[in-house]
């Protein structure tokens, strides 16, 4: 393990600075402005470039696919979540790496706060459905017994907070890699990467010294993806042209 992820996260962050304006950026963009806002209690203009950022980042890490319920909505539809993310009850998901010896608080306020978004996606997408308007997405992704995207909603907490990594399908590779539990509102796998974290201190806090702007959950988030995507290649589950 010593060094492996070392190199997975130099990997992901170089294919992300390997041009000045990649696409990856965004979240880098949407994530520093959400530090800056945090504290603050928004004005509109700070409230609609909030949004703005969120927007933007989630479709340049592909949520905005023909698919995707929320591309029948404009960014404004993301005020409600922003409220939600920024409420002085999810304080200590802001700063996970100075409070490790809460782990378990912390894992069921990220368990709350994550069905408090999937809640508000929901009645986003049943807006959606039931708009006389409403063409072009596929019902299946419509049907109010489902869950919402794991993707979707773990991106814009990784997006905003940054509490959380994004549970794309490499990512999961990656946990399934490690054996850790793949649920993405788990109160078990939140712990279960910290105490990855904790296991692998030494390497990881180096990571962090180095990328100071990177929190401790989108260190785990570049690393897992990299783990995971090489082991679909081995496997041949993937084409190397695939991308997040």
């Amino acid at each position: 393990m010593t060094n492996e992820i070392t190199k997975n996260v130099e990997i992901f962050y170089r294919s992300i600075n390997s041009i000045q304006d990649h696409r990856y950026k965004s979240w880098e963009h949407c994530y520093n402005f959400f530090k800056i806002i945090k504290d603050k209690k928004l004005n509109d203009e700070e409230l609609d470039l909030a949004q703005l950022h969120l927007a933007f980042y989630l479709a340049s890490w592909g949520m905005y696919r023909g698919s995707s319920f929320i591309l029948q909505k404009d960014y404004t539809v993301f005020k409600n979540i922003i409220k939600t993310i920024l409420s002085k009850e999810y304080t200590l998901l802001w700063d996970i790496e100075s409070n490790l010896d809460r782990k378990k608080e912390i894992a069921k306020l990220f368990a709350l706060l994550y069905n408090k978004i999937e809640d508000t996606l929901k009645e986003i997408r049943t807006s959606v459905k039931s708009h006389p308007d409403f063409d072009g997405v596929e019902k299946r992704y419509l049907n109010e017994r489902d869950e919402i995207s794991p993707t979707l909603a773990t991106k814009i907490l990784l997006g905003t907070i940054g509490c959380i990594p994004a549970y794309d399908r490499f990512f999961i590779a990656g946990l399934e890699k490690e054996k850790i539990q793949k649920k993405f509102n788990s109160e078990k796998s939140f712990i279960q990467m910290i105490d990855f974290y904790l296991k692998n201190k030494v390497e990881l806090d180096g990571l962090r010294n180095k990328f100071k702007d990177y929190p401790l959950m989108k260190i785990l988030d570049m690393y897992f993806w990299i783990a995971g995507y090489e082991r679909l290649i081995k496997q041949n589950n993937v084409g190397k042209s695939e991308k997040r």
